[in-house]
C-alpha cells in the first residue's frame, strides 16, 4: 500500500510536470536547478516517487511522470495557481510572495476552504491566468 506524499514530494512532482512542459523533459540536474538543492537529494525522491509509482526513469535518463504521477503533479499545480491568483487579487500579496505562500499553502488546505477560493475567483472577471478545473 502507497503512504500519503509529502509536501516536498509533491513539490517534486510539481517540478518536474512544469520542466515537462516547458522544455519537454525533466533530468535529474534540471530538477536540482529549479528546486536549488543537490542533485544527491533529487535522486533520493526520485527513488521514493518511482517507488510510490509516480514516475519512470531508465539509468541517467530523463523522469518521466507515470499516469498517476501526471495526474498528482497536475492537482498540485492547479491549486498553486488557484491560490497565488487569489492571494495577489483577493488580498493584494506581491506576486513573489503570493508565489511563495501559494507553495507552502497548497500542500495543507482544506476542500472546504479551496472550493470557496475557486468559487470566489469564478465570480470575478478573469485578470490572470485562472486554471481550468481539474478533470
Amino acid at each position: 500500500m502507497t503512504q500519503p506524499l509529502t509536501p516536498a514530494l509533491e513539490d517534486y512532482l510539481e517540478v518536474i510536470y512544469r520542466l515537462s512542459q516547458e522544455n519537454g523533459t525533466a533530468r535529474i540536474s534540471d530538477i536540482a536547478q529549479k528546486m536549488d538543492i543537490a542533485k544527491s537529494s533529487v535522486t533520493q525522491a526520485i527513488t521514493t516517487l518511482r517507488r510510490e509509482g509516480m514516475v519512470y526513469q531508465d539509468r541517467y535518463g530523463p523522469v518521466l511522470l507515470t499516469p498517476k504521477g501526471e495526474k498528482r503533479a497536475r492537482e498540485v499545480w492547479y491549486r498553486h495557481r488557484v491560490i497565488r491568483r487569489y492571494l495577489e487579487e483577493a488580498l493584494q500579496v506581491s506576486p513573489a510572495i503570493a508565489d511563495r505562500d501559494a507553495c507552502i499553502m497548497e500542500h495543507n488546505i482544506s476542500e472546504e476552504t479551496f472550493a470557496q477560493i475557486e468559487k470566489w475567483l469564478q465570480d470575478k472577471p478573469v485578470e490572470s491566468d485562472l486554471p481550468t478545473p481539474k478533470a
